[in-house]
């Protein structure tokens, strides 16, 4: 049923030339949820809401949970339809930009695999804020750092100046992700 659910609705965003993760990133997304078997999830940027519902339906059997965060208010409707029609209840959809809010407001709980998608300038801000809100052992996955690496320089400063190890993983042609595993 699942799997009926996701060819349909990305056809529906390739039709509508929304982004979304490509299939290679999803099926990368897929092994490390399958290795890591995260129980917090944090999504930066939902879109319309296809990863979210992704990485739902693979922690829900361990009682994973995700919060996900859409900026554009017209893709977190669609993202909230999706939802519901995909019947994911682990999933709590927020419209907020999250350099705009206080976590703590939200989340007592720490996260131990965080995924980002948004806006690429300004992934290093990302970082910067959610590091508080990590647990001790934690995994991020940064989408789309090859093909916007003109726009990553101060995620790279603050990889630098944090001492975070990296790897990038060449997920397609021109394009990649990045991983960054805390142990």
């Amino acid at each position: 049923m699942m799997d009926k659910f996701f060819t349909t609705l990305r056809a529906y965003c390739e039709q509508l030339r929304i982004p979304l993760i490509s299939r290679e990133t999803q099926a990368f997304l897929d092994e490390l949820l399958e290795k890591k078997r995260p129980q917090r999830v944090l999504e930066i940027w939902a879109a319309v809401g296809f990863s979210s519902i992704f990485i739902a339906q693979k922690i829900a059997s361990r009682w994973g949970v995700i919060a996900s965060f859409e900026i554009w208010y017209p893709s977190y409707l669609q993202a909230l339809r999706n939802i519901e029609k995909a019947q994911m209840s682990n999933i709590t959809l927020y419209p907020f930009d999250i350099n705009e809010i206080q976590l703590e407001d939200f989340f007592s709980q720490k996260f131990d695999f965080v995924f980002i998608d948004a806006q690429k300038s300004q992934y290093g801000d990302y970082m910067k804020k959610i590091q508080t809100h990590l647990s001790k052992k934690n995994t991020l996955l940064l989408d789309d750092v090859i093909k916007y690496q003109h726009k990553l320089d101060w995620l790279y400063s603050f990889l630098s100046e944090n001492q975070l190890n990296y790897k990038i993983y060449d997920t397609e042609p021109g394009d990649g992700v990045m991983l960054i595993e805390n142990e």
